[in-house]
C-alpha cells in the first residue's frame, strides 16, 4: 500500500488538473491529500511542461503514464469545468473528481475509495494550480 497511495496521488493530481484548456507553459501543482490512513495531511507539490498539443486535448496527458492499472473515464466538460472517474483495479480504488479552471490556474478535487487489508477507506485529494510561464528547455 505504500508505494500505491503515492502513485495515486500522482494521477489525481494530474486528473484534477484537466479541463478545458489550459495555456501550454510551466506549471506548478500543489496536492493535499487527507485520509484516516495518514497521520495527517499528505502535501506535495510538482512542476510539469504542458506542451500545446497537450493543452488543446487534457485528455492526452490525463493518466500519467507508468501509474499501474490506474485508468481515467472522462466525464463531462462545459465552460470551466471537468469531471471524471477513475479507477485502480490493482489498489482496490475507485472515485471521481472535478476540477475549475482559467488559462493560468486551477482547482480541483479527487475523491477516492479503497480496502487496505480488508479495512475500508477513503482518501481525498484537493490540488491547485498555476501557469509560471513558458517551459525551461
Amino acid at each position: 500500500m505504500n508505494r500505491v497511495v503515492p502513485a495515486v496521488l500522482t494521477v489525481c493530481a494530474f486528473q484534477t488538473a484537466t479541463a478545458a484548456e489550459l495555456e501550454a507553459g510551466e506549471w506548478e501543482f500543489t496536492s493535499t491529500s487527507t485520509s484516516r490512513l495518514f497521520p495527517g495531511p499528505q502535501t506535495a507539490s510538482f512542476k510539469r511542461c504542458i506542451r500545446r498539443e497537450e493543452a488543446q486535448n487534457p485528455d492526452r496527458w490525463m493518466a500519467d503514464p507508468g501509474q499501474g492499472d490506474c485508468k481515467v473515464i472522462p466525464g463531462a466538460k462545459t465552460g470551466d469545468t471537468y469531471t471524471w472517474v477513475m479507477e485502480c483495479p490493482s489498489a482496490k480504488m475507485r472515485g471521481s473528481g472535478s476540477a475549475r479552471l482559467s488559462r493560468t490556474s486551477m482547482e480541483g478535487e479527487t475523491n477516492m475509495t479503497g480496502e487496505v487489508q480488508g479495512q475500508k477507506f477513503e482518501l481525498r485529494t484537493k490540488v491547485t494550480g498555476r501557469r509560471l510561464g513558458p517551459c525551461k528547455g
